[in-house]
């Protein structure tokens, strides 16, 4: 629902009043996750029994096959998305700086997306002392998710992330925030593993904990990814039930 709602205050107050008339005829109003259509179910916005939630907008698993996993090297983690606040980078940027001082050479931190002009400066420093490798806005992520032994995203708020979704299809495990449309994409423990937002030093720690697997372990991880998207998240199944919905 993004920042408006998230951050309360007046601003939440006034989308909601502008949410309430705009829904009062609709027929069904599609969720991306539960936590959202909690929210606004507890405000009154949404017409009683016309809420529906999907997984997501799904993943094309044919787009997205899973890929081999790596099996040398450096345990690479790849940040996708926006360089900004809310998407967790500055609590990623202290974790990361502590896993480089722990493990060295041993761990790579990539990032991938464009960035808000603040973070430039921070971004610059970064580089140079070898914390992170940042390869700018892609339009074909297959490569990257090809080389990456994690994906993590300590987001303070999504929809649903395509990023993640698309990692667990292409086989990758996951370090993500534990809040709504980013834990569907997760089994803890199983997939990947989820921790608070806005705590840099739980997310060390996941990482730290996923460094120590095994090449094995961290490759079934990923292949249980793979699963959970085929079961949940099939883009196939997530337009079938949209259109079933509609028709009803």
């Amino acid at each position: 629902m993004g920042s408006a709602i998230e951050n309360g205050g007046w601003l939440k107050k006034f989308v909601l009043a502008l949410y309430r008339p705009a829904l009062k005829g609709a027929r069904v109003v599609f969720f991306e996750n539960a936590g959202n259509r909690d929210t606004l179910a507890a405000t009154g916005v949404v017409p009683k029994g016309r809420d529906v939630v999907l997984h997501g907008a799904g993943v094309n698993l044919e787009d997205y096959p899973c890929q081999p996993y790596p099996q040398a090297g450096p345990v690479r983690f790849l940040f996708v998305g926006r360089v900004m606040h809310e998407k967790g980078v500055d609590e990623l940027f202290a974790a990361a700086k502590r896993m480089k001082q722990q493990y060295g050479e041993q761990v790579e931190f990539h990032m991938v997306g464009s960035f808000e002009e603040a973070y430039k400066p921070v971004m610059d420093q970064l580089e140079q002392a070898g914390v992170v490798k940042y390869h700018g806005y892609q339009s074909d992520m297959k490569p990257f998710y090809a080389m990456a032994g994690c994906v993590v995203l300590p987001s303070y708020h999504e929809g649903m992330s395509n990023v993640l979704l698309e990692a667990a299809a292409s086989g990758r495990p996951l370090i993500t925030s534990d809040i709504p449309g980013c834990r569907e994409a997760v089994e803890n423990g199983v997939s990947g593993y989820l921790c608070p937002a806005r705590d840099a030093g739980a997310l060390y720690e996941a990482m730290r904990r996923f460094a120590a697997l095994s090449v094995e372990q961290r490759s079934q991880m990923g292949r249980c990814g793979r699963e959970r998207m085929e079961q949940q998240f099939s883009k196939t199944a997530v337009v079938a039930e949209t259109i079933k919905q509609l028709e009803i």
